[in-house]
């Protein structure tokens, strides 16, 4: 497995990152968000909204209620999801699992380890761990083979992981 360890020293940073991977992702993928309330998950999207050239990105907010919200306006279809509230659910839904498999659009979920079986083989898993009120640590494990573009262009946040 490939690990990236970065360091976002504020909430800009957090967005920025996820511009970056926005810009990288190839359609098709899915990225599972964990880390407990509070440590950016939504902000690190809205940086992924941004990247993809989703107009309505600054606006975009946690689907804990909806459990799904979906973006058209960028390079691809950006579906956010959020697991939190399916914790003793007896299934997914089904427009859910439909926007988990499909090849054209991207994917992201928070709070994902809640259905860690239905993550399809090639993924990303992006763990958010709060330091202090603004530093976030962000361990990034990448079974899609994006690690060569993702290390590349996140090299301002990489950190070494004995350091971190």
């Amino acid at each position: 497995m490939n690990t990236l360890h970065l360091l976002s020293p504020d909430l800009n940073s957090t967005i920025q990152i996820g511009k970056v991977f926005g810009q990288v992702l190839p359609r098709g993928s899915f990225v599972a968000l964990d880390g407990v309330l509070g440590a950016g998950k939504t902000h690190f999207v809205k940086g992924i909204a941004c990247g993809l050239d989703e107009g309505g990105w600054a606006g975009l907010r946690s689907p804990t209620f909806t459990l799904m919200l979906s973006y058209h306006g960028g390079r691809c279809p950006l579906h956010h999801i959020d697991f939190y509230r399916l914790n003793e659910a007896p299934e997914l839904p089904g427009e859910i699992v439909e926007a988990m498999n499909t090849d054209r659009d991207i994917t992201v979920v928070e709070w994902a380890s809640i259905w860690r079986e239905v993550w399809p083989s090639r993924h990303i898993a992006v763990h958010m761990e709060v330091l202090d009120d603004n530093r976030r640590r962000l361990v990034i494990e990448d079974n899609a083979g994006l690690k060569p573009q993702l290390e590349k262009a996140l090299s301002a946040w990489a950190i070494e992981p004995a350091r971190a």
